[in-house]
């Protein structure tokens, strides 16, 4: 299981995600969609402890 609570990101003076808390039980798939520069990398950096 994965669970997020209550992430925030700002690059460049420009929020991200504020509040954006999920979560992922054993076995369950997730799909990240979004435009170009909408955090999706950066989501997966944050989760994974590649970015702080």
């Amino acid at each position: 299981m994965l669970e997020a609570r209550d992430l925030y990101c700002e690059r460049d003076e420009r929020t991200l995600f504020r509040g954006l808390s999920f979560t992922v039980d054993a076995g369950e798939w997730v799909q990240v969609t979004g435009g170009n520069g909408a955090g999706k990398t950066t989501l997966l950096r944050l989760l994974t402890g590649l970015a702080r």
